[in-house]
């Protein structure tokens, strides 16, 4: 029930004239009682899809209706109906119903970019949706990483469950235990998606980033080009060369093309990331846009601390430090909540080697720039040039971002950072006519 309207998001989305906003940014429309018309505005959408469920037996009923957000008005009303576990036979229902019935009053037929696969199998299918519908944590992430690996070994021909498998096994590396092997777990399942069906905008997205967070960020800046190039009208393809762009220190592409992005879709939560270009622009408030479409979440509790540090704003950075790392024996919560509160651990101190090993130990070269950064802030000379050049021989590109930002006053005028910064230039040169950005 949960993960259906994905598919039907899916499906809405081959058509080409209107722009569709994702089940994961309407999630908390999800109640009976839901207001349309507020709904529509709140989103900023022209009409407003909604869908109820009725068991009747053994039978499942589908009521599926169409709203004009402005006049309440009713463009549209079907029902489906199949076996209450046959979810692959409601699929294909659905979807018939979507283009034979919906299509024409959207404005027009599918734009021939059909999926090139489907489910064959209602156990994996099954086990598809569940977890799809699944938190990211680390604990419900593992639970859905089991659903999806049974998933796929039962129909291994499924595109949209091997994307998925390759998004869980991402969040396993990048938040959970699953360490170097989750991220090339993700990749080999991510391309497996794209085989299967070449026309998944998201599979060849997360393949992009993965790639940018690899160190070949122009690679990536090309393939991020021409995704955006083909498919105009799509969130998600408009913003992903703003990944790689802002990995090579084109901040303002990148902030431009976040801003497509939005414009397109402005609910989007995976969107949030744009902010830190903006931080490093100093359009703090821009930042908050899109920190705020994730929520109350852990990552953008943090990421609103560095924008508040960068502000001189530390009674309120320090706050949100605690409420982001809940953990006070966490060595990142003891070191930064020490130097927010003027009283900086040593530098020998062992929360600061362990968080110093970490960070350097890491596979993505962005974060050690922000912690090199937050070291400089604390007085670690050593520590933030070490992070810092590392950053730099990741493939992140610290120019300009170096220069706009107070913090590394601390080390600014060491012969290190005079090296660092102008090797960062260097590097920059060869990637600032890669790639085009959608047209303007």
């Amino acid at each position: 029930k949960i993960a259906l309207p994905d598919e039907i998001v899916t499906t809405l989305s081959y058509l080409s004239s209107v722009a569709i906003r994702p089940f994961s940014a309407t999630r908390k429309y999800d109640k009976p009682d839901v207001d349309a018309q507020a709904a529509g505005r709140e989103l900023r959408v022209a009409n407003v899809f909604t869908g109820h469920f009725l068991r009747e037996g053994d039978r499942l009923r589908v009521t599926l209706e169409v709203v004009d957000a402005e006049s309440n008005r009713v463009l549209w009303r079907d029902s489906v109906s199949s076996g209450a576990t046959d979810l692959i036979g409601l699929r294909e229902e659905i979807s018939r119903h979507l283009k034979e019935g919906l299509f024409p009053v959207l404005g027009g037929a599918a734009a021939g970019k059909e999926p090139a696969s489907r489910p064959r199998n209602a156990e994996a299918y099954n086990l598809y949706l569940r977890a799809a519908a699944t938190l990211r944590d680390p604990e419900p992430n593992r639970q859905a990483l089991s659903l999806l690996e049974r998933s796929v070994s039962l129909d291994p021909d499924y595109a949209p469950s091997w994307n998925e498998l390759g998004r869980r096994e991402y969040y396993s590396g990048s938040y959970g235990d699953g360490g170097p092997a989750a991220f090339e777990r993700a990749r080999a399942a991510y391309e497996r998606a794209r085989e299967l069906d070449p026309n998944l905008i998201d599979a060849a997205a997360n393949l992009i980033i993965l790639r940018t967070e690899g160190g070949d960020v122009a690679g990536a800046i090309d393939q991020a080009a021409e995704l955006a190039r083909k498919n105009p009208g799509n969130a998600r393809a408009q913003y992903t060369p703003s990944y790689p762009l802002r990995y090579a220190g084109r901040l303002e592409e990148s902030a431009r093309q976040c801003d497509r992005a939005l414009a397109l879709d402005p609910t989007d939560p995976s969107f949030r990331s744009c902010s830190l270009a903006l931080v490093w622009l100093k359009r703090y408030d821009r930042a908050m846009v899109f920190i705020r479409l994730d929520g109350d979440s852990r990552w953008a509790t943090n990421v609103e601390g560095t924008v508040r540090m960068q502000q001189g704003r530390l009674p309120e950075a320090l706050a949100l430090l605690r409420k982001a790392i809940p953990d006070a024996g966490n060595p990142a919560r003891r070191v930064h909540e020490a130097c927010l509160s003027g009283h900086p651990l040593p530098e020998k101190d062992r929360a600061v080697s362990d968080l110093l090993s970490a960070q350097l130990n890491g596979r993505d070269a962005e974060p050690k720039f922000f912690e090199s950064e937050r070291f400089a802030f604390c007085g670690y000379r050593e520590g933030s040039l070490a992070l810092l050049r590392s950053s730099l021989e990741g493939g992140y590109i610290p120019y300009p971002a170096i220069d706009n930002s107070a913090r590394f006053d601390t080390i600014r005028k060491t012969p290190e950072f005079a090296r660092i910064r102008a090797l960062a230039i260097e590097k920059q040169k060869p990637l600032l006519s890669r790639g085009l950005t959608a047209p303007r």
